[in-house]
């Protein structure tokens, strides 16, 4: 019988699943009687034949990478992420963080932040359910760092979305927290305005002249940035780079580079006249517009969400605090951050305020929490 043959009739022998390890390193006469019960007693007594030395190599290199395959398999639904309901279940919280803040936790809209020794502010975020937000955090590998400094968890609940951007903006402001995206130290703010010429023109100006002054386009961090944005706004719209200023004409009636590649429509030929061409520059502006502060003192914009009132008081574009049944007046907050324009509470509140979503109410009388 050739080594197949042989592998054959040791498989087919096997009717239960005993080890061929087994089979291979104990006397087979000893093996036998448990692998076929019912096998005469003669044959028990047989001396085994035994099998070639190759085989006998092969069948035990078999063996021994099936083991190790199952063994694999065995750490792998191991170490498999287990359901959410079940970590949820088994979830040990940590015991250096205060268990009654934990517990706190509301599965509301609102701010929470992560308070280390001595109260510092760790890291601030928003969530539209703080509960299962802050949860993640605990339950996160990746931020154990973080919740290993952390003692307690302090949560602000908001009537809604635009409110908690709001005031995660301003916590941010003034607790600096260590584990947030460090905000840039502003070394200036630059925007486009128009010269006596009518052409937009790259200036630097003042914070707060972002909430008063008119004509003002576009809110740039560097010089740099504001050039790129005015070449590409004159790219998008078809202007002429001599009548904008950004090139100078080296002759009456000469072409732009921009009419030299079909670009400009013109105005630098006389092809399109210099009113169509300033009416067009103007409409291109416009959407850059740094809308002035309206009013002539602070606005209540009212939200309501999750059967409940609060009223965000803006003030040239700056959000100030926020009043509800339970703060009827305004907390103080650090100097410094109610100094110049606040770029991030324009960016959240311009858009909906032009496209007339926000409710907005006088305030007289408004009243302010004594710093």
């Amino acid at each position: 019988m050739n080594n197949k043959k042989d592998l054959a009739s040791a498989m087919n022998t096997i009717s239960h699943r005993t080890s061929l390890t087994q089979l291979f390193t104990r006397p087979l006469q000893a093996v036998m009687p448990a692998l076929m019960p019912q096998a005469p007693a003669a044959l028990h007594a047989a001396q085994p034949r035994k099998l070639p030395a190759a085989l006998v190599d092969r069948l035990l290199e078999q063996e021994g990478q099936r083991g190790m395959r199952h063994a694999q398999l065995r750490r792998a639904t191991f170490n498999a992420p287990q359901p959410a309901a079940h970590r949820a279940a088994t979830f040990s919280y940590p015991l250096h963080i205060d268990r009654a803040s934990i517990e706190a936790l509301p599965a509301a809209c609102g701010v929470y932040i992560l308070r280390g020794v001595n109260d510092q502010a760790l890291y601030v975020g928003r969530s539209v359910n703080l509960r299962s937000r802050v949860l993640a955090h605990l339950h996160n590998h990746e931020e154990q760092f973080l919740i290993g400094q952390t003692r307690r968890i302090e949560c602000r609940r908001t009537a809604g979305e635009l409110g908690a951007a709001l005031l995660e903006n301003s916590l941010l402001r003034d607790l600096r927290p260590s584990h947030n995206k460090k905000q840039r130290t502003k070394r200036g703010l630059f925007t486009l305005r128009l010269n006596a010429a009518g052409q937009p023109q790259v200036a630097q100006v003042e914070e707060r002249e972002f909430s008063r002054a008119e004509n003002l386009f576009g809110i740039y961090t560097s010089e740099r940035a504001a050039q790129e944005a005015l070449q590409k706004m004159v790219e998008r719209h078809g202007l002429c780079s001599i009548a904008t200023g950004m090139e100078q004409a080296e002759g009456f009636g000469m072409a732009c580079f921009g009419r030299q590649i079909r670009r400009c429509r013109g105005a630098c030929t006389g092809e399109e006249s210099q009113e169509q061409h300033q009416q067009r520059l103007m409409q291109a502006l416009e959407d850059l517009r740094i809308l002035p502060w309206p009013y002539a003192g602070p606005m209540a914009l009212v939200e309501q969400g999750d059967g409940w009132q609060q009223v965000h008081v803006i003030d040239h574009w700056r959000y100030l605090g926020s009043l509800d049944r339970d703060n009827r007046q305004l907390t103080s907050r650090p100097a410094a951050s109610l100094k110049g324009f606040d770029l991030e509470s324009y960016k959240l509140v311009i858009q909906p305020y032009l496209l007339g979503q926000l409710e907005l109410r006088p305030l007289p009388g408004l009243p302010l929490a004594q710093g």
